[in-house]
């Protein structure tokens, strides 16, 4: 009877099935995860919609719809990637330049650089005097190798001009965040559906992807019941 119903055999206890795994990225009907609950202990599955603007990208997980800002996503990736190899001991994630950039400062950008040349060494920047006040760049952090890290070491400069000398923590914060802020992808630079993927599935890795470093949201998020709200479903 049961194998006329069924079209196969009923399982008996010599027959019992065990040790199944199932992934844990599944998403069960009627589940309601957050691609950025703070407990998960996993990548939750997302399904991509596509990109707004050139700038938002839109995915959907589950009854909750997320539009991410691309360059505030890739700013926090970033961060984490350069504050991370700022406080690594060790060797550092560096790569010298085909060409050194040879950067005339001011009398007051050079004693920022003698001030701070511990911080730059840190980073993963290579630097050297090269005359009265001229500096020779000469490596850079691996991310930042395709800037225009002229302007970046310019940019790096007048940010810590802006903090006490003696508030050591928050001008390293600065500085980190200088540094992801030019490397991170811009608005209006289109990426490609594997471009999204590796910047979600590296973003949802990161104990604080809520924010980038300058305190802005990386992501908003409407339930299903929110926008159903909006065209008076309920």
């Amino acid at each position: 009877m049961y194998t006329k119903l069924f079209g196969t055999e009923p399982i008996g206890e010599k027959k019992k099935v065990e040790n199944i795994s199932y992934p844990s990225m599944k998403l069960e009907k009627g589940e309601n995860l957050s691609v950025f609950e703070k407990e998960a202990s996993y990548t939750p599955a997302y399904k991509f919609i596509g990109i707004a603007f050139s700038t938002y990208i839109i995915i959907e997980i589950g009854g909750e719809l997320y539009i991410i800002d691309q360059h505030a996503a890739h700013e926090r990736i970033m961060y984490e990637k350069v504050k991370n190899n700022f406080y690594t001991q060790g060797e550092k994630e560096s790569q010298l330049m085909l060409v050194p950039d040879v950067i005339t400062l001011t009398h007051k950008e050079m004693d920022i650089v003698n001030e701070n040349k511990e911080m730059f060494d840190r980073a993963g920047f290579t630097l050297e005097e090269f005359g009265d006040n001229t500096i020779k760049l000469t490596g850079v952090p691996n991310i930042c190798i395709e800037l225009n890290t002229k302007q970046l070491f310019l940019d790096i400069l007048d940010e810590i001009d802006t903090v006490a000398i003696t508030a050591r923590q928050e001008k390293e914060d600065k500085f980190i965040a200088t540094i992801a802020c030019k490397a991170a992808v811009k608005a209006n630079m289109a990426l490609t559906k594997a471009e999204v993927d590796s910047l979600m599935e590296k973003l949802l890795k990161l104990p604080n992807p809520f924010t980038c470093p300058h305190g802005r949201p990386t992501a908003i998020k409407m339930s299903k019941i929110d926008i159903e709200k909006k065209f008076n479903r309920r």
